[in-house]
């Protein structure tokens, strides 16, 4: 199992954007080969927003072809004109009593 996180965070002002830019990714990959699931999950304080994905991959080169099939097409996130933080993370599995 492979997971990837994207998250955007930014002033609360520009919440409406993040938002679109964040349902563009969600349809982008939601019928792609390998995914296990999908989901968004919100931080919220008094002045910032950030919106993560949460997506579970059966493996990392399912993640691999998704992402290069989503570039390919001219899609990814393009980052607007605005203060928007983007930050993306993997995680593979590792069972704990083999380190």
């Amino acid at each position: 199992m492979f997971i990837s996180q994207f998250t955007l965070e930014s002033d609360k002002t520009n919440e409406q954007t993040l938002k679109a830019i964040m349902k563009k990714k969600m349809s982008e990959t939601m019928n792609a080969a390998g995914l296990l699931s999908f989901e968004c999950w919100v931080n919220e304080t008094q002045e910032k927003i950030a919106y993560s994905h949460v997506i579970k991959w059966e493996s990392k080169e399912h993640f691999q072809i998704c992402v290069r099939e989503s570039h390919a097409k001219g899609g990814g996130v393009k980052k607007p004109e605005l203060p928007i933080t983007k930050t993306v993370r993997q995680y593979e599995w590792v069972d704990i009593d083999l380190l």
